[in-house]
């Protein structure tokens, strides 16, 4: 599965990549540089919500102009109203920050088995 993984925290997304355990995790630390690397057939999107050149809210739009590929929102806003706003904005999952490598593996495993998802 390509997973494409935009965090600007160079530490936290290196680590995604590594405890995701495929050779074909695509890293971009901003949004600028998720942009160029989308159309590298990418089947899943972990996405910051908070990125230093945009919100990851407005790029999952722009996202879904073209694509509907699922998309995992990273966060440290944990409070409910954003959690809900996210998910009815169309988000396929969430998870806060900081959080376990081990238990974010977890939601990338499941997503692909929702009805109607591409994987």
């Amino acid at each position: 599965m390509n997973i494409l993984v935009v965090e600007d925290d160079t530490a936290l997304n290196n680590g995604i990549a590594l405890s995701l355990n495929t050779d074909t995790t695509i890293q971009a630390f901003s949004i600028a540089e998720a942009k160029s690397k989308l159309d590298a057939g990418v089947e899943l999107v972990i996405l910051d919500v908070n990125l230093p050149d945009g919100s990851g809210i407005d790029f999952r739009r722009e996202i879904w102009k073209t694509s509907s590929v699922p998309i995992i929102f990273l966060t440290a806003n944990d409070m409910e109203i954003d959690i809900v706003t996210w998910l009815e904005s169309g988000a396929d999952d969430y998870i806060t920050k900081p959080f376990s490598l081990a238990v974010h593996t977890r939601p990338c495993d499941t997503v692909g088995s929702y009805p109607g998802a591409l994987l």
